[in-house]
């Protein structure tokens, strides 16, 4: 499967996500693209989903397609750092290619892709990836195939200009489909662990005001 990136074509306990597409009430946004040019908007069915909506796409042409993310995934995105980029991926014919990728690009120009496992099996089965936002989480430079510096990760975080979900998984057929929900990009782990923090401290204030309650 070709390797170009399809970004020169876009736009515990549980913290807030940064964003995070279900589908349950639409496509909020996301496109299709692919590496020779096609842009268009992704096709949605409130049901069939991981549960409810999903959004799906047939290969538009012979180039590799994906889903293009929206603004709300874009921009400045560095809380999401040593978290992960969730999502539910599903194929509609039997994939030939062991790995698909996530690509970004920052408002610089640097591109970079992690690689993620194909499904293992059809829809209606749904397969769950994660990539990692770290620079060592297997994120290499396409420029270059070697992975990016911390700074260079970071200046991509801070400045997200396309995010790429490749979803074409059998090579060289124009009538393969695949769909995609549960997209959901999560704050870094320190978020988590202040609402933990915020938690405990409640709990112990509650804790010593019952101790010292008249009648005990």
């Amino acid at each position: 499967m070709a390797l170009p990136l399809l970004l020169a074509w876009l736009p515990a306990a549980h913290a807030d996500p940064v964003a995070s597409s279900t589908f349950d009430t639409g496509d909020d946004g996301w496109e299709v693209v692919s590496t020779i040019g096609y842009e268009g908007p992704a096709n949605w069915s409130a049901t069939g989903g991981h549960p409810g909506g999903l959004i799906w796409a047939q290969d538009p042409d012979t180039g590799a397609f994906g889903f293009a993310a929206p603004a709300a995934f874009l921009g400045n995105i560095s809380a999401a750092y040593g978290h992960d980029l969730t999502f539910d991926i599903a194929a509609y014919q039997m994939p030939d290619q062991p790995t698909s990728w996530v690509g970004m690009r920052g408002t610089n120009g640097l591109e970079l892709i992690c690689f993620y496992d194909t499904p293992t099996s059809v829809y209606p089965n749904w397969h769950g990836r994660a990539v990692t936002m770290t620079e060592d989480a297997g994120w290499i430079r396409v420029s270059d195939g070697l992975p990016p510096t911390s700074a260079e990760f970071a200046s991509v975080l801070a400045s997200l200009d396309g995010l790429v979900i490749l979803a074409e998984f059998v090579d060289g057929l124009q009538t393969d489909v695949s769909g995609l929900d549960n997209v959901i990009l999560l704050p870094e782990p320190a978020t988590s662990g202040l609402v933990l923090a915020a938690a405990g401290a409640a709990l112990l204030g509650r804790a010593r005001r019952q101790r010292t309650a008249p009648g005990d």
